[in-house]
């Protein structure tokens, strides 16, 4: 596993590195061209990690000053830090993806929740649940107290961004995880900053869906052959561990269609998925509950919804689902 904190990667690139991948801790991505300019991939939203990231990269960048940024998609805990980047910074993230970003809530209000759901956490039934669940979100950290800067710079499928005598190549894979997920390729050092396309030893979420783009978009990665793969969470990766991604997706979507096909909800379909012999494979990923928002979002569509962002009820819902698999022990 990748330790945590900053990882060269290769000439001039490196990663922050969160690997135990849990809810919150993102991995950032920086790119420096000597003596030049610096592109930073992603912040994060606790205030102190966000401050630790741009303190520890800063002798990286004292003779090429950031001027670029890039924002892979709208959840929070990958854009939230922007204030600590440099005033003059462009930040560049896809038009799908800002439009969530202006859509979901801001960091207070996010703040609120996790605070009321430490304190009706013990309540019996959903409502209980659900707080408890919204606060294992938040994990403790500590959010901005207003929201932060907006990205200035917007695409829609692919756009190259120059560093120096670099080129890094963005290109939109969404909507899949959020609405408007992108990825960030550095060709001249084999490095490709992920996002939250890629979930690695920890169970990945489909906020928004299809998931047919999202496999679309594991193909679209391995084809790269990329030296080394950034994950929005987890451990850097390589090829085997995107094709174990891509087996999960590809396992969770068969086994929970023949049970919805047999009516059965999402909640009571996890728990009979999670004591399958064939969940062994994947039961060591961390936050394996996650399990049943994916099944919400996947049994939404399939009852004939669009795929779109979850409604704040059925976002609730899921959540006092999780938790309450948790308490069960099935997970």
């Amino acid at each position: 596993m990748s330790e945590s904190g900053l990882t060269q990667l290769g000439d001039g690139v490196w990663a922050f590195l969160r690997p135990s991948g849990g809810w919150g801790e993102a991995n950032t991505g920086l790119v420096v061209a000597q003596g030049t300019a610096s592109l930073v991939v992603d912040t994060v939203w606790d205030v102190a990690w966000a401050k630790r990231v741009a303190e520890v990269q800063q002798p990286l960048v004292a003779d090429a000053p950031i001027t670029e940024a890039v924002n892979t998609h709208s959840d929070g805990d990958h854009w939230w830090g922007n204030d600590t980047l440099p005033a003059g910074t462009r930040i560049t993230t896809s038009a799908a993806a800002l439009g969530g970003m202006h859509e979901d809530l801001p960091p207070a209000a996010l703040t609120a929740m996790a605070t009321t759901g430490e304190l009706i956490g013990r309540m019996p039934g959903p409502i209980g649940a659900a707080g408890a669940y919204m606060a294992r979100v938040r994990a403790g950290a500590r959010l901005p107290r207003r929201t932060p800067r907006f990205p200035d710079h917007i695409f829609d499928e692919t756009h190259r961004l120059t560093i120096g005598d670099r080129t890094v190549e963005l290109e939109r894979l969404g909507p899949c995880h959020t609405a408007g997920d992108l990825v960030a390729h550095v060709p001249d050092a084999g490095v490709v900053f992920a996002g939250d396309m890629l979930f690695i030893g920890t169970t990945p979420i489909l906020w928004h869906g299809p998931l047919e783009n999202w496999i679309a978009a594991l193909d679209r990665l391995l084809a790269w052959d990329a030296d080394v793969y950034v994950p929005g969470h987890g451990p850097l990766c390589g090829a085997d561990e995107i094709r174990e991604l891509r087996a999960y997706w590809v396992w969770l979507r068969e086994a929970s269609r023949a049970r919805y096909d047999l009516g059965i909800g999402a909640r009571q379909a996890a728990r009979e998925l999670a004591r399958s012999t064939e969940f062994e494979r994947w039961r060591h990923w961390s936050s394996p509950e996650r399990m049943v928002l994916n099944l919400s979002t996947l049994f939404d569509q399939w009852h004939g919804n669009p795929p779109g962002p979850p409604t704040v009820l059925r976002r609730a819902r899921a959540f006092a689902d999780a938790e309450a698999l948790l308490r069960e022990g099935v997970f």
